[in-house]
């Protein structure tokens, strides 16, 4: 389905997306409109239902995509048939910043719709047109950019961990750093837990009875609290 620039669902969703973070809804309505006037067909919206694949991976990469409602997870497929999530995208994030500018623009991971989602498409002409259009734009683009390469070296930490009780202090030593509470509070579930680390359900509620029992931290559904920062720092070691 296309929707014209002026569209007001659409730009309030995008208000807060972080593509176009510091623009007044004017900028964005005028983005769009001289996108309609000049590269018609360069942007377009299509709706998914809960379990749909939005890319799948080896396929070219020709439009970032924004989310204008719903979440979506980037999963990569194993041999074996089973799968891992990567990433975990909501509302107004962004999806293919990395890819649709590359020599190589072909995904490297399938993108699932976890939930009933609609996207907002921008083709690469689209893009660019916007951001020589928008000096912030151009900015916010490269913030995003550079973002995504941090939230990427951390996943590749991550995944290097040998053992599963360094990745759950890996991670909850990350979360204390950000929030400087000894009281967790994770946004997703256990099953999410365990694919953001790479482990199994069971292997994961093993090891945080383990790490309870030692005294290291204490925990109910996904609230954490840490009882020895110490001890759970040279977990890492």
């Amino acid at each position: 389905m296309y929707y014209r620039g002026d569209d007001m669902k659409m730009i309030d969703v995008l208000l807060n997306s972080s593509l176009f973070t510091d623009m007044s809804y004017d900028e964005v309505k005028n983005a769009f409109k001289y996108l309609d006037e000049n590269y018609s067909g360069t942007y377009y919206t299509k709706k998914f239902f809960a379990d749909d694949y939005i890319a799948i991976e080896g396929y070219t990469c020709e439009n970032l995509g924004i989310i204008l409602h719903g979440e979506i997870e980037v999963q990569r497929e194993l041999p074996s048939g089973k799968f891992f999530t990567i990433s975990s995208f909501k509302e107004g994030d962004c999806f293919a910043e990395s890819i649709i500018f590359s020599k190589k623009n072909e995904y490297p991971s399938s993108i699932v719709s976890i939930t009933e989602s609609e996207i907002l498409f921008i083709s690469k002409t689209g893009l660019l047109k916007l951001m020589i259009m928008n000096e912030k734009l151009f900015e916010n683009f490269a913030r995003i950019l550079s973002d995504r390469i941090h939230l990427l070296s951390d996943r590749v930490t991550t995944l290097s961990l040998d053992n599963i009780r360094k990745k759950i202090a890996n991670l909850l030593l990350k979360e204390y750093k950000t929030t400087a509470s000894l009281t967790i509070v994770l946004p997703y579930s256990r099953d999410k837990m365990a694919q953001l680390l790479n482990v199994t359900r069971p292997s994961l509620s093993r090891e945080l009875t383990n790490m309870k029992d030692d005294g290291l931290i204490n925990y109910y559904k996904n609230k954490f609290t840490i009882l020895d920062i110490n001890a759970l720092e040279e977990s890492l070691l």
